[in-house]
């Protein structure tokens, strides 16, 4: 099969790469298929284990029946590997017009704000829609001084036509040279080493988590300053990262192995190049390959913002218990959190509302004393008057279908 041809500025930022990529502005992406096509117990459970949580509630059906929601539900961010994307072909004009814009370059996921407004239950399917906002030049110590911010709106609905979540995300794009030939985040970042007694002490953390479960948690017992809690992570190794793909699938791309690579090749060009054998493999290694990520500017392999996404989610989930519900959520991935990284996730209640909401702020604090995912949440809880929060309504919303 021929080659496709790749444009001549391609792994390069310029003023026209730019601009293609602005005339994507309010166009439907396509997207990719759903890793599940309808939830199931099964997958629920997996993918809430993928990250570490074996709360009961996301995975056992005798005890989700007797929950508020009468069945297990779907951890917090479940649902963004149950969608499937609903969007028409885009125009052949739009994409002669911005063909191979920003292609060939680095993207991380910077951040996200989401709001949820009802669970996923097993049996529920879920569909999408999503389209760049903005996209602007902006400059990147680790980019070699220029990168590109892409701004992206998603919906996500369930059959029936209800609001599941709304998601606002940016992702930042860097030149893979670039970065390679600044080396920062190599120069700046020390290999983290543990003693055995260091490493007693933070089994010995995780192991303190604490889940409240089926007892409420009343919003008129909460107080300012209290703290929610803690979750450990870490030290993060290659197989947390492989686990974390068991429970959502390949995830960017729709990467897969042996013909499946091979075929995915044909689709996405820019997202393989040449590995250590002169054969092909996914620029998504950075997650699992040392010196590739090495390679590329980086000081190790690093995790998926979804990862810490989850680890955020599983924080609110313990403190809040079973009948409390997470009505916004919003982080900023400020650093890499590598292989080998020890991640402390606390917080604290920051408001009270008089609708029967918290406000919270949690960080994300590795053993460096960096906090990598700053983020802050809006939370229902029940009160003693009221019983159970009510599920939010959207403050506007566009239907996917």
């Amino acid at each position: 099969m021929a080659e496709r041809e790749l444009p001549a500025d391609y792994g390069k930022i310029t003023p026209e790469s730019i601009e293609r990529m602005r005339g994507r502005i309010g166009v439907r992406q396509p997207g990719i298929p759903a890793w599940y096509r309808e939830a199931h117990q099964d997958s629920m459970r997996h993918f809430a284990w993928s990250f570490g949580d074996d709360n009961p509630l996301f995975g056992d059906p005798d005890y989700g029946k007797d929950s508020r929601w009468g069945t297990i539900i779907g951890s917090p961010f479940y649902v963004a590997n149950l969608h499937q994307p609903v969007a028409p072909p885009i125009p052949a004009e739009v994409r002669a017009k911005t063909r191979g814009a920003l292609a060939g370059l680095h993207e991380f996921h910077a951040g996200s704000e989401f709001h949820f407004y009802r669970p996923v239950v097993p049996g529920d399917q879920a569909f999408s829609a999503r389209w760049i906002t903005d996209v602007n030049g902006k400059t990147s110590t680790f980019g070699g001084g220029r990168s590109v911010e892409r701004n992206m709106v998603e919906y996500i609905e369930a059959a029936d036509g209800s609001p599941i979540k709304r998601e606002r995300m940016w992702f930042i794009h860097t030149e893979r040279e670039a970065a390679r030939k600044s080396g920062s985040e190599k120069k700046k970042t020390p290999k983290p080493s543990y003693t055995a007694e260091e490493i007693e002490q933070i089994e010995a953390e995780i192991l303190q988590e604490q889940r409240r479960g089926a007892e409420p948690r009343y919003w008129d017992d909460v107080e300012v300053g209290e703290s929610i809690g803690h979750v450990t992570k870490g030290p993060m190794t290659v197989t947390d990262v492989i686990a974390g793909h068991i429970g959502r699938g390949p995830g960017h791309y729709a990467w897969g192995p042996l013909e499946l690579a091979a075929r995915g090749r044909q689709r996405h060009p820019g997202f393989y190049t040449r590995n250590e054998f002169g054969g092909w493999d996914v620029t998504q290694r950075v997650h699992w390959d040392a010196e590739y990520a090495q390679a590329i500017g980086a000081a190790n392999a690093y995790d998926y913002g979804t990862m810490r996404l989850n680890w955020l989610g599983h924080l609110l989930t313990n403190w809040m218990g079973d009948d409390g519900w997470i009505r916004r959520l919003r982080c900023e991935f400020r650093k890499f959190n590598y292989v080998g990284d020890v991640s402390r996730l606390t917080g604290s209640v920051t408001a009270k509302n008089d609708d029967g909401t918290v406000e919270v702020g949690i960080s994300c604090v590795n053993q460096r004393g960096e906090d990598t995912c700053p983020a802050t949440a809006t939370i229902a809880l029940p009160t003693r008057a009221g019983g159970n929060p009510a599920l939010p309504q959207p403050d506007e919303w566009v239907a996917v279908r």
